[in-house]
């Protein structure tokens, strides 16, 4: 009798070290750079730590190298992503996880606040019966998106930051014929509008509700 193998999963989190000036620049025009950062610090751990719970292999993809000495918590490896625009660099993560010898992938961004494990865990279920998983984000992109093995040319002709990002994403897997899944809509926090709305939630984990207050507070000062 032969033993199939296990199901190799991982989840790569797209980050950028918190440094001032460098992260959530739309957020920092209203909040100052400070405050964005700090923002952005709250949000990157929180992910990290719902990743890490998830119980999946976890790597962090920085937009740059991170400072020497830096680490990213929860991680068990991080790489630096390679490509010229984001579906490229989207494109090159899913190549090095498959190259790996992962069946499944998962690639988050790293400022969704509602962000939970059932997500990630719903993410991974849901490659059982589709080859893609998307979940939108309220500003036409998305906040997720999931492949299984060998995965698909996903990337190519799409809008990236763009209100049109996710509708061009859909008409690219139809013109695949790929079948794909959908997840709940979830926020971002990239403007000062999509903060208030977080510090409003109820659904986002108190301590973190907590931090971006602190944040808010201490532009204030």
């Amino acid at each position: 009798m032969v033993r199939k193998r296990p199901v190799k999963t991982a989840v790569v989190v797209f980050a950028r070290e918190p440094v001032p000036g460098r992260v959530k620049t739309r957020l920092a025009a209203a909040i100052g750079e400070a405050a964005a950062c700090s923002v952005y610090a709250a949000l990157l751990e929180r992910t990290l730590a719902v990743a890490a719970d998830a119980g999946f292999d976890l790597v962090v993809s920085f937009a740059e190298p991170p400072s020497p000495g830096w680490t990213a918590g929860h991680a068990q490896r991080w790489e630096v992503q390679r490509g010229d625009d984001l579906g490229a660099r989207m494109r090159d993560a899913f190549d090095r996880r498959f190259g790996d010898g992962f069946d499944r992938v998962v690639i988050v961004g790293s400022d969704c606040p509602r962000l939970e494990v059932e997500h990630l865990k719903g993410a991974v279920k849901a490659l059982r019966d589709a080859a893609v998983v998307l979940g939108p984000a309220a500003d036409g992109g998305y906040w997720i998106v999931a492949q299984r093995r060998p995965g698909v040319d996903l990337f190519t002709g799409i809008p990236w930051s763009s209100p049109g990002t996710l509708a061009a994403t859909r008409k690219r897997l139809e013109t695949l014929a790929v079948k794909w899944a959908q997840l709940k809509v979830l926020d971002d926090i990239d403007t000062e509008g999509d903060l208030r709305a977080a510090l409003a939630d109820a659904r986002i984990a108190p301590e973190l509700r907590q931090r971006l207050a602190e944040a808010v507070n201490s532009s204030a000062s």
